[in-house]
């Protein structure tokens, strides 16, 4: 009877046991699932706490970008409207150009803008900011880019694109220029977003803006910039290669692995990035954001921010595992036997790591660095810590019980008192804002008054409302922005003066110009006439031949009259008329070549020039018996130059080779012109049978008042004013000895692109 009731009570204690052991396990289930679900719901707060602390920051970089743009929208139409843009577009001379250069470079330094450039009506840069860099935009052709397709039909453009010359990301703005109610050109500015990266790099957030295909045009990481957020088509993203927006970059999807949605604004992601491990090795982490955006109206942009999660998840990570922990381990060594000592010690232990939580709070508040002041629902001050003592240096003990409005003072700029600020907050509860900034002063006493930065939020304690006000020391910050603005305000001066300089000698530098043309044309005028001079003897030979004529004609007329030969005598009279007319050519000659005047751009025949400058030498040639040579003439060469400028250098180099000749007796008197061409360029060559030139002579032919004749043979200045001629028509004139003996001047003029020429050359 006795076994049967032992064998009983063992089965009854089994059965309680097992059912102790699986109620053990179940608590303990329990107890990991709601551990679980807490580390959820403590990191969904955790995120919105995040989440209410990043609307202002995403508000603020949206307003700085657009605050930022919104500057430089209006600097093309200045520029469009500027004289000396409309002047360099319709007449296009260097100087204008260069001087326009100058203005924009300064315009760029003064406005910080990235680059500012003037575009003709065919799409050329003719001036820019940037004309003395490497990547300097003159010369370049934008007619592709739609700014410049905008402004041209009459419309004020935007556009964002990765530079093709600079390799700069920007923002575009651009205008037309009008010439009266014709589009002659387009002013353009372009704003570099790099500047705004660098500003916020240091952020504990990362930023991306996103352009209208959902491409990362801007972000404070590299790694991140031209990837896509979305999806785009096969067509969609050939539409983008063919605009060279981005300029052959490879645009590739952002490695986004996951994404929730909070709200209209804001997801979570998780985003694949490469990571380096202690060997240098790279792989690949998941890393979490929270994810706000919001449009930026003005760029047709969206701009986002990502905070990251790695410090919530850790926690969240750290806390589940300490508590799974100590449930584990409680389960283990405790068991349901010692389920209400476990229980106990839970209670003893939580209440001293509410004490310790407390003490080491205690110490954090003592401690730190910011002045903490503490309030009571009526915002009556409560405590406060050393640091706010130390700050105003006299204890503040008299204050407990006060109200704030004894110790802070807000700006006066704020329009408003700190009671109406308390009432703001309170109202602002219900809808869900807890926390107020704002500037002001800490005034105990008459003598103190210390500049803050004032943050107050509600506590969230049981069974009571408080406050925290924490007051930042402000003054190294205000005595900061005082010499910013003293150092800006002096920058500003200088500019104001340096400007004045620069304009005073700018208008010396034309003056000086003016003179130097001025005393150029009087030069070339009088090396004219000293070649007139030089040729008189012949011109007297020229004209005598035909006077001579013309007096046996009219003696002869006269004898046939008085024999009443009149058909003889009509046919003297047309000898002479002939002969009349033959003098007024040798004379119109001349005269054309003695006229004044400045460089005319124009085609000119290259044969007529020859032919021109050889009637002009060609009596003294005849008188002094040098044979001249044509050599590969060709007579359909015509080249951009001016006929007079151009036949007085011929005349020149003709009179030259005369004289080298001449210098000493020689059997062989011989001179050669000869012509060549390219499809660029015509190139003129005077060769004669002289002694050739010395190597000082070579070095310094073409520096004024230099000559190798003998004295009182010449100024030194033909070749000096040739030399000017001929650059002033965009050529080049070069001088060196034969092989064979002699020396060699070669005249290079470009050649004229008839519209025939053009169309053969495409």
């Amino acid at each position: 009877m006795n076994g049967k009731k032992t064998i009983t009570l063992s089965v009854i204690f089994s059965i309680i046991r097992k059912r102790l052991i699986f109620f053990c396990f179940l608590i303990f289930a329990l107890a990991l699932l709601a551990i679980w679900k807490g580390g959820d719901a403590l990191r969904a707060q955790q995120i919105k706490n995040l989440h209410g602390e990043m609307v202002g920051q995403l508000d603020q970089l949206a307003g700085v970008l657009e605050g930022a743009i919104v500057k430089y929208q209006n600097m093309p139409t200045l520029l469009a409207s500027n004289d000396r843009v409309k002047k360099a577009l319709r007449d296009g001379s260097a100087a204008d150009i260069r001087q326009l250069d100058r203005e924009l470079e300064q315009i760029n330094r003064i406005t910080e803008a990235s680059d500012s450039y003037i575009i003709n009506a065919n799409g050329l840069t003719i001036a820019a900011s940037n004309y003395q860099k490497k990547t300097s935009f003159v010369g370049n052709n934008f007619s592709f880019r739609p700014y410049f397709k905008d402004a041209m039909e009459g419309k004020a453009g935007r556009y964002y694109a990765l530079g093709t010359t600079s390799n700069r990301r920007g923002y575009y703005f651009s205008y037309p220029v009008y010439d009266g109610a014709k589009i002659i050109g387009v002013a353009v500015v372009k704003v570099d977003l790099t500047q705004f990266e660098k500003r916020f790099n240091n952020q504990s957030y990362e930023f991306l803006l996103i352009d209208p295909d959902g491409i990362v045009f801007s972000s404070s990481r590299v790694d991140w910039l031209y990837h896509l957020l979305g999806e785009l088509s096969y067509h969609e993203l050939q539409r983008i290669a063919d605009s060279q927006r981005y300029k052959g970059k490879d645009i590739q999807k952002l490695a986004i692995v996951y994404s929730k949605q909070l709200d209209e604004k804001s997801n979570i992601v998780d985003i694949l990035e490469e990571v380096s491990s202690d060997h240098d090795q790279r792989s690949l982490g998941r890393h979490s954001y929270l994810q706000m955006t919001r449009p930026i109206q003005l760029l047709n942009f969206q701009v986002s921010i990502l905070a990251p999660l790695k410090t919530i998840n850790e926690e969240i990570a750290l806390w589940r595992a300490i508590f799974a922990g100590g449930v584990t381990i409680t389960a283990l060594l405790f068991g349901l036997a010692m389920l209400r000592t476990r229980m106990l010690r839970e209670r003893s232990d939580a209440n001293e790591m509410a004490r310790h939580n407390q003490a080491y709070i205690r110490e954090v508040i003592q401690n730190t660095q910011a002045g903490l002041v503490t309030l009571d629902s009526a915002h009556r001050i409560e405590s406060f810590n050393p640091a706010i003592e130390h700050l105003m240096g006299q204890p503040l003990s008299p204050l407990v019980g006060e109200p704030l409005n004894s110790l802070f003072k807000p700006l006066n700029k704020q329009g408003e008192s700190l009671n109406q600020a308390q009432d703001v907050v309170l109202k602002t509860d219900e809808l869900g804002v807890k926390v107020i900034t704002m500037e002001g002063s800490l005034c105990y006493s008459q003598h103190s008054s210390i500049p803050v930065e004032m943050t107050l939020c509600e506590m969230q304690l049981p069974n009571r409302r408080s406050y925290l006000v924490t007051f930042h020391d402000m003054t190294e910050r205000k005595r900061y922005e005082q010499e910013i603005t003293h150092a800006r305000n002096a920058l500003e001066e200088r500019v104001r003066e340096r400007t004045f300089e620069l304009e005073n000698a700018n208008a010396l530098l034309r003056q000086e110009i003016e003179e130097h043309k001025g005393t150029q044309r009087e030069l070339i005028q009088t090396a004219k006439l000293a070649v007139l001079g030089q040729l008189s003897a012949g011109i007297n030979h020229e004209l005598n031949q035909p006077l001579t004529a013309i007096r046996a004609f009219a003696d002869n007329g006269l004898k046939f009259l008085d024999r009443n030969n009149h058909q003889q005598a009509y046919a003297n009279l047309q000898h002479i008329s002939q002969l009349g007319h033959h003098m007024s050519d040798i004379i119109a000659r001349f005269k054309v070549f003695a006229r004044k005047g400045d460089v005319q751009p124009a085609p000119v025949s290259v044969s007529t020039a020859i032919k021109g400058a050889l009637r002009i030498m060609e009596a003294r040639y005849k008188e002094v018996g040098i044979e001249l040579e044509l050599a590969d003439h060709d007579e359909d060469l015509i080249v951009n130059g001016d006929m007079v400028f151009l036949e007085q250098v011929l005349v020149n180099l003709l009179a030259n080779a005369a004289d080298a000749i001449l210098e000493k007796e020689r059997t062989i008197k011989h001179v050669v012109i000869q012509q060549s061409a390219s499809q660029e360029q015509v190139t003129i060559c005077v060769k004669d049978s002289g002694d050739g030139l010395s190597e000082e002579a070579l070095k310094h032919l073409f520096e004024p008042f230099f000559t190798s004749k003998r004295s009182g043979s010449g100024l030194g200045l033909g070749l000096s004013i040739s030399q000017r001629i001929v650059e002033a028509m965009g050529g080049q004139i070069q001088a060196q000895n034969q092989a064979k003996g002699g020396a060699e001047f070669c005249v290079t003029l470009p050649r004229y692109q008839t519209s025939l020429n053009r169309k053969g050359e495409s």
